[in-house]
């Protein structure tokens, strides 16, 4: 590495960790104050608080870490430029491109490292986060569920329902439609209500049909209710987020949706999104060593002003592809690759055409 690329580094690192403080430590005024009147409203003890703060460090390092690296690059290249050390370094014959190989380089090293970071530590913290706020501010989770249509035994067997009540383990006005592994309806039950006995659901006041090959239907008095063994938990209310999980859990997870068929597009975006919002770390630096330059006064305000605008748009583009994905607009992967794709090309033209 030579001198300049390591004097770079020196003037980089610094700026870095300061800007990635002041983040962290907004974000978690900003969680505390959000919450504030509920924890003074449900008497939440300061060990508590201090706990839950604790539990949102790696999150808030995670939002923190593509703004500070912006800022810190692009207000050392400004500093530098108002200086007049670029215009020497340029002078020297050496390229933009060479400058700052070891600062992209370490910014493709630390989206690696958020990854990691983000599915073996980040995931466990926000889960325990999580938990102990919802025991705060709702000591009792609401896990009825309505209007329920639950696909078991890879579609063999259907499950419709008007209510689910959690407390009691009971389906109200059930309907379940047994079907043959052709698709074919083979027996309909029906019943007023049907609650979870250890292993099974017996259904009360129930009528059963069965469909014949000769599309004769026969009445049925009884009929194993062993056949009825889907858990209760799959008709609870859906709490589960995608951030709770690791990326092991988060497929198994969409795996089981789509053996349901319950809607997971939503969930299979956020899935993608998880590989490709640790990179936006490496593709901002792009942006900030094609900009920084051109700062010559106010550098530290135009380098603030820069990154927060830019964060803003790249949170707002990623907003909406999420949620045309979400509405099956657009691909899943879509949603959670386009805005990346768009800022790479973007950040490649704007290094193209920087003062070198």
């Amino acid at each position: 590495m030579k001198i300049l690329q390591r004097y770079l580094l020196q003037l980089f690192f610094p700026v870095f960790v300061i800007t990635i403080l002041f983040f962290i430590l907004l974000l978690q005024l900003g969680d505390l104050f959000l919450n504030l009147p509920q924890y003074l409203q449900n008497q939440a003890r300061f060990v508590t608080l201090l706990r839950v703060m604790y539990l949102y460090l790696p999150k808030c390092i995670s939002f923190a870490m593509p703004l500070s690296v912006l800022f810190a690059s692009s207000y050392t290249m400004g500093n530098m430029y108002a200086k007049n050390e670029l215009t020497s370094i340029f002078a020297s014959g050496m390229p933009l491109a060479v400058l700052v190989a070891p600062l992209v380089l370490c910014g493709f090293l630390l989206s690696i490292g958020m990854f990691y970071f983000e599915d073996r530590i980040l995931i466990h913290f926000q889960r325990q986060k999580i938990a102990l706020v919802n025991s705060i501010l709702e000591p009792q989770q609401n896990l009825n569920s309505s209007d329920l249509v639950i696909l078991s035994e890879s579609g063999k067997v259907v499950y419709f329902a008007d209510y689910y009540d959690d407390n009691q383990k009971e389906l109200s006005n059930v309907l379940i439609v047994i079907r043959t592994e052709s698709g074919d309806i083979s027996t309909v039950i029906k019943g007023n209500s049907a609650y979870w006995q250890t292993d099974h659901w017996e259904v009360t006041d129930k009528s059963i049909y069965t469909f014949t090959a000769d599309n004769d239907v026969l009445y049925q008095d009884s009929i194993d209710e062993k056949l009825f063994s889907e858990p209760p938990e799959t008709f609870q209310r859906n709490i589960t987020s995608i951030d709770e999980m690791t990326i092991a859990q988060a497929k198994l997870f969409i795996n089981n949706l789509k053996k349901m068929g319950l809607p997971y597009h939503e969930y299979l975006s956020q899935y993608y999104r998880r590989f490709s919002f640790p990179f936006t770390t490496f593709i901002v630096l792009f942006f900030s060593v094609s900009i920084g330059g051109r700062f010559k006064k106010n550098i530290l305000l135009m380098s603030l002003l820069f990154s927060l605008a830019l964060a803003v748009l790249y949170y707002v583009t990623e907003m909406m592809t999420m949620l045309f994905a979400k509405w099956e607009y657009i691909s899943p992967l879509a949603g959670a690759f386009l805005p990346l794709l768009i800022f790479t090309f973007l950040s490649i033209a704007m290094l193209r055409i920087a003062r070198t």
